[in-house]
């Protein structure tokens, strides 16, 4: 099954780069990253019996990925922006651009398939019924699907406004970015789903694998593009405010 969602995942981003070469706009490999998830997981679920407890868990990641991809079309790729993340990423290859694009959205697939293996444990599970600490698991998932739409609206809003400067309201003054904390919560999530499981401990490998991601490789290229743009602001917002880790003392 591993080699199957492996292949699954590379042909994907392989027709994804063709769609972004045609858009010229790379940011759609976000869109098709959350799908991509989404349809590894209901491989992994669903290969052997269908039970109560993964029909449970699938129905979480199409929430959680019909979310995200709305999110990120509805606002991004409808508006024609480019993320110039996946512009730097790309230079830093040193070869042709479109073939940047191509190594990157590989790279993509890859990191997609590691964090989709948090759903191997639960398809391959003898556990059939749902427990407490399922249903525990899954309103902490629910309400991190919450947090992290609530974050992104209160940014959306916040640039609607035309006031400019930073954002520092909402959820936003208590983490430079909650979103990414709710994303790595949910993915916290998924992966004690598997750990009921045989062999399920190394289902820690996906929300290890995005806290890395998301604390060394997206957040500093976010950052350094706000700095870029914002200047001195930001450098004092990013004084009073951690990065990942929420503080509950927030901006004074």
């Amino acid at each position: 099954m591993m080699l199957s969602v492996a292949i699954y995942l590379s042909v994907q981003m392989l027709v994804v780069w063709l769609i972004a070469m045609y858009l010229k706009n790379p940011s759609v490999v976000d869109v098709a990253w959350a799908f991509g998830i989404m349809v590894s997981a209901g491989i992994y679920l669903f290969t052997g019996e269908i039970t109560t407890r993964n029909l449970l868990i699938f129905a979480l990641v199409l929430v959680w990925s019909i979310r995200l991809s709305g999110f990120i079309l509805f606002t991004r790729i409808s508006k024609g922006h480019i993320d110039q993340r996946y512009l730097n990423l790309s230079k830093n290859w040193k070869i042709k651009k479109s073939l940047g694009y191509l190594l990157n959205f590989q790279l993509q697939a890859f990191l997609s398939w590691v964090l989709a293996i948090a759903f191997l444990f639960p398809g391959t599970s003898t556990e059939l019924t749902l427990s407490t600490i399922d249903l525990i698991i899954t309103a902490v998932i629910i309400l991190s699907i919450a947090g992290e739409a609530v974050a992104d609206h209160q940014l959306q809003r916040y640039k609607a406004s035309q006031q400019g400067g930073v954002c520092n309201i909402g959820l936003w003054q208590y983490s430079r970015h909650p979103n990414y904390f709710f994303e790595w919560l949910i993915w916290c999530g998924f992966c004690a789903f598997a750990l009921r499981s045989t062999y399920g401990c190394f289902a820690l490998l996906s929300p290890l694998m995005l806290y890395i991601i998301l604390n060394y490789v997206t957040g500093p290229l976010t950052e350094k593009g706000s700095l870029k743009a914002r200047g001195d602001a930001y450098r004092d917002y990013m004084k009073k405010t951690p990065m990942f880790w929420p503080s509950l003392k927030g901006l004074k």
